[in-house]
């Protein structure tokens, strides 16, 4: 999508109104898909969220900055870290 284009403005208001339909499932599950996003965009040959030399910007760039959908897949993106962290850890046997 290029930055100078007039397709932001309806792009965040119909990513902030999918996030208002969909908010129980983002509430649920949306972490992982979240962070999914998160992980694709910024891999090391992934795409990245903007290139500001060429003009062009991943449209997963406006769900990653949208406060709504940032706010809804809150706790999934925290109960996730969390699973990370405890499974990295080493549990001594009994």
């Amino acid at each position: 999508m290029r930055t100078d284009g007039r397709s932001h403005l309806p792009l965040r208001a119909g990513i902030t109104l999918g996030a208002v339909l969909t908010a129980p499932l983002l509430l649920l599950a949306g972490g992982f898909a979240y962070d999914r996003l998160v992980r694709h965009l910024y891999r090391e040959d992934g795409p990245g969220p903007y290139a500001k030399e060429e003009g062009w910007v991943h449209p997963g760039y406006f769900v990653m900055t949208n406060a709504l959908v940032r706010a809804l897949t809150w706790p999934t993106r925290r109960w996730n870290a969390h699973l990370r962290h405890t499974s990295t850890r080493s549990h001594p046997r009994h």
